[in-house]
């Protein structure tokens, strides 16, 4: 056993000397078994620590640093460098320091310190620390890695005031509390200064209406009504059944008694057990009570009066065609609303068409809200600038053709529950000149822009928004915002005449052809050749028909012994131009070349007139030469008086003693 023993001892004591023989080594470079019997370095010594107790070992440390820093200064020492390299060899200790040279300088005073009456206790329990009894709680376990706190020296406190010590004995007394007789003195005095507010100088004197008391509600009668007459059979007496073999009532449903209301009693008639009898095959039924009828006259005094709508509706369609209808309310709401102020189309839409109930009325006040707020786009047209836009540009720039017209209109109208179109194709507009003789027929093409809306009755309106909004003149670059109502209220027939959409199934006409050619439309009426022109302003504020006016032919032959008849008549019979227009008609007169005046002079003939129609017949031969005009003129002023309603007789007699000026309304030439 022993001779185990020393043989177990030898060979830890062989493992350990082989461990302590690698310590500092590395681990491919180690030294050779003869290097273990070198003494080994002795360690530096430990300094000594002071347990403390841990005074902050739950708070939040200001300036604590980071745990796993290297270690740093050591009291006020650098760590001694190892004496062993990595390698296991041994290194060299560093070269001891020269010896430092005494200074023959003496060293300089140290300042005085201050008293230490600073440090005086005062009368409260507050305490100062000195410098020699701050520890860092910090340091208390950190392993000497964290930084100390800074602690509050007496010089950093000397001007400081602490508070004087709480004494209750030098608290002031209390006030008295109030009697609740004070307490409701004091509300009582606070609602008399609410009451009785004073006038002054600067508050507006508002006056008083007296609002008469709505009419009193008349009295119920008390007594109920009298019963019905039980119904009798119609072949005898209501038979009443044996008391014991009556069937027992049955039950009634509770929807039978109503809401909250009580329940009537039987009638008296019925006993126990008794039935009503079913209705009677023959005989009148019975009278309808009358004193339970309600008088219409006493609840009609209860209901509050109707007042006047502020837009009167205009005339039905029934008792007038769109023509002649006054279109005064639309036309004025409509110019209450403007562009800068319209906050969206939605509201917009409501804005305009919720007064009227009628769709034409509703129609004419988009028609001529775009009339008062937007205006042609005639640089861009003009320079070929023209860009697609939508409803919300249009509207927030106030700037489009007819493309921005139209699809303004549609969106408005869509939005207010009207149905809408907008239709594309060709319009004899600005720029539109009629075939020459031998010219081509061209193809079709667009060049315009308009509306389809579903109006009273179902019917389907034909409008030009644009083209009633105001001309254009692109010689100049000039748009002229005036307001054409006509491109409204034209018919659809006389709407096609200088419109032909692209869709052949938007002609809506009400001549019974579903559409017109290309050819025909283009040639027009007069088969190509140049129709008379109109001056479109005064025609239509006074309410001439286009279409109405005679010869229909720009040109009319110089042949001789030849009579022709000038003729235009009113828009429609129904016309009247004091309802509908601006007042009494003018005196019109026809402007003919003077022969006695070689040709330079005029000579004015007035027309006849029945209040429809006016018309006046000429002989050729005084119509004039080749190449001269013919003009139709209406007399606005005779010696500086409004003309209107002025006789034809009267008016003769004016002609040459008399000042007068003249209005456009057609022209023809001879040839």
């Amino acid at each position: 056993m022993a001779a185990n023993s020393t043989q177990a001892q030898s060979i830890q004591a062989r493992i350990a000397a082989l461990n302590l023989g690698h310590v500092g080594r590395a681990p491919v470079t180690a030294t050779p078994a003869e290097d273990e019997s070198l003494p080994r370095p002795s360690l530096a010594p430990r300094s000594q620590t002071t347990n403390l107790p841990a005074t902050l070992s739950n708070g939040h440390q200001i300036g604590n640093g980071i745990g796993n820093e290297p270690n740093g200064i050591r009291q006020n020492a650098v760590l001694p460098p190892p004496t062993i390299a990595r390698t296991g060899e041994r290194k060299a200790p560093p070269p001891a320091l020269p010896p430092r040279k005494q200074s023959t300088q003496p060293s300089p005073a140290l300042p005085p310190r201050r008293p230490s009456d600073a440090l005086r206790r005062r009368g409260s329990n507050a305490s100062v620390s000195s410098t020699l009894s701050s520890i860092s709680a910090v340091s208390v376990g950190t392993n000497g890695t964290a930084r100390t706190s800074t602690s509050r020296t007496p010089s950093m406190d000397a001007g400081r005031k602490l508070a004087p010590v709480f004494d209750q004995a030098t608290l002031p007394p209390l006030p008295p509390k109030r009697t609740p007789e004070q307490v409701e003195r004091r509300y009582q005095d606070i609602e008399r200064s609410r009451m009785g507010l004073k006038p002054t100088e600067s508050m507006p004197k508002a006056t008083t209406v007296d609002v008469a008391p709505p009419p009193t509600l008349p009295v119920r009668p008390s007594q109920r009504p009298p019963q019905t007459p039980l119904r009798k059979e119609s072949f005898g007496a209501a038979k009443k059944l044996p008391p014991e073999n009556a069937p027992a009532m049955p039950a009634r449903s509770a929807l039978a008694f109503g809401m909250n209301k009580p329940q009537e009693p039987m009638s008296p008639n019925l006993m126990d057990g008794e039935a009503a009898s079913a209705a009677p095959v023959n005989g009148p039924p019975p009278p309808i009570p009358t004193s339970s009828k309600p008088d219409l006259s006493s609840i009609l005094a209860t209901k509050p009066k109707p007042t006047s709508s502020p837009h009167p509706t205009s005339q039905p369609a029934s008792s007038a065609c769109l023509t002649c209808r006054d279109f005064s309310a639309p036309d004025a709401h409509a110019a209450k609303f403007p562009r800068e102020t319209v906050p969206s189309i939605d509201w917009l839409a409501t804005q305009l068409t919720s007064p009227f109930p009628s769709p034409v009325d509703q129609a004419r006040a988009i028609f001529t809200w775009l009339h008062h707020n937007i205006a042609y786009d005639i640089i861009a047209f003009c320079n070929k600038a023209v860009r697609p836009s939508t409803p919300a540009n249009t509207l927030s720039t106030g700037l489009a053709v007819c493309e921005g017209y139209a699809g303004l209109f549609t969106a408005i109208a869509s939005k207010a529950g009207l149905e809408s179109l907008v239709v594309s194709g060709h319009g004899k507009g600005a720029g539109f000149s009629p075939l020459q003789p031998g010219e081509p027929l061209p193809a079709e093409y667009s060049t315009h822009a308009w509306n389809a809306v579903k109006i009273d009755n179902g019917e389907w309106k034909l409008i030009d928004a644009c083209w009633g909004a105001g001309h254009v003149c692109i010689r100049e670059q000039k748009y002229t915002k005036r307001f054409a109502p006509r491109y409204f209220t034209m018919n659809n027939d006389e709407f096609g005449l200088r419109h032909f959409p692209t869709n052949k199934s938007l002609f809506y006409r009400t001549d019974g052809r579903n559409q017109v050619p290309w050819e025909e439309y283009i040639l027009g009426p007069l088969n190509g050749q140049q129709g008379v022109t109109v001056y479109q302003g005064v025609a239509e504020e006074e309410g001439i028909a286009e279409t109405s006016v005679r010869p229909a032919r720009f040109h009319i032959p110089s042949s001789p012994n030849m009579i022709v008849r000038f003729r235009f008549s009113k828009v429609c019979e129904h016309w009247d131009p004091v309802r509908n227009g601006p007042g009494k008609p003018y005196p019109y007169l026809l402007a003919l070349a003077d022969p006695d005046a070689g040709g330079s002079g005029k000579e004015y003939r007035v027309f006849e007139t029945d209040g429809r129609t006016w018309w006046l017949d000429v002989e050729s031969r005084f119509l004039g030469r080749r190449g001269q005009s013919v003009d139709l003129y209406t007399v606005t002023t005779v010696d500086g008086r409004s003309a209107r309603g002025m006789g034809a007789e009267e008016c003769r007699r004016a002609i040459g003693r008399m000042g007068m000026s003249f209005g456009g309304v057609a022209k023809w030439e001879l040839v």
